[in-house]
């Protein structure tokens, strides 16, 4: 099992309304449980399946002023019985206590039950994050656009014509926005949280 904490450090003047927003928007993902919302800055949550975490922390690291902290209960077969509140209350704890105060924007921070703090697999999904993070930092507008078209599902053609541009130029903008690279690093945490869930 797996959760989510996250905290707001950007400069927006209505962060408690921005926050909440947030929380809500990411309740309406398959697999997340109902976020919610804990003082002004932070948001948590517990998650059933490593794809929708990694979906959580691409959509608040592509917002860019959140930091991250993920929980993970490893369990037998990487499923636990989601009626038991006493390990969703658990998994969340894990979470918060894997985000410090001090925590950065853009910072993606793992703890693993079980294991010590310096835990290799919590560095490596931690590491996977800060390079996908890197990427995402690095798009323009349009890129940002072509990738969130092509992430929806719609093929390249598809993504073009919406856009109302060329295959070629759509092509352009996925190569300049990095798609390979996040879609590479977006697998590879998806599989890295996934082993991290199992004993």
């Amino acid at each position: 099992m797996w959760a989510l904490h996250a905290r707001y450090r950007g400069r927006d003047t209505r962060r408690a309304e921005l926050v909440k927003r947030f929380a809500e928007a990411l309740s309406t993902l398959e697999g997340a449980g109902q976020f919610e919302v804990i003082g002004v800055e932070d948001i948590r949550a517990h998650i059933t399946s490593p794809l929708t975490t990694c979906d959580v922390v691409m959509a608040l690291l592509a917002a860019g002023d959140w930091a991250i902290g993920i929980g993970v209960i490893p369990t037998v077969d990487g499923t636990v019985d989601e009626s038991d509140e006493a390990i969703i209350e658990q998994v969340k704890k894990i979470s918060s206590d894997a985000l410090r105060p001090t925590a950065k924007a853009g910072t993606v921070k793992v703890r693993i039950a079980g294991t010590k703090r310096d835990n290799t697999q919590a560095f490596n999904i931690s590491a996977a994050f800060t390079l996908i993070g890197q990427v995402l930092s690095k798009r323009t507008i349009e890129g940002r656009e072509a990738t969130a078209l092509v992430r929806s599902g719609l093929n390249q053609n598809e993504a073009a014509q919406e856009l109302g541009i060329s295959k070629q130029a759509m092509s352009q903008r996925l190569q300049a926005a990095g798609w390979q690279a996040e879609s590479a690093g977006w697998q590879l945490a998806v599989n890295l949280i996934e082993q991290a869930g199992k004993r």
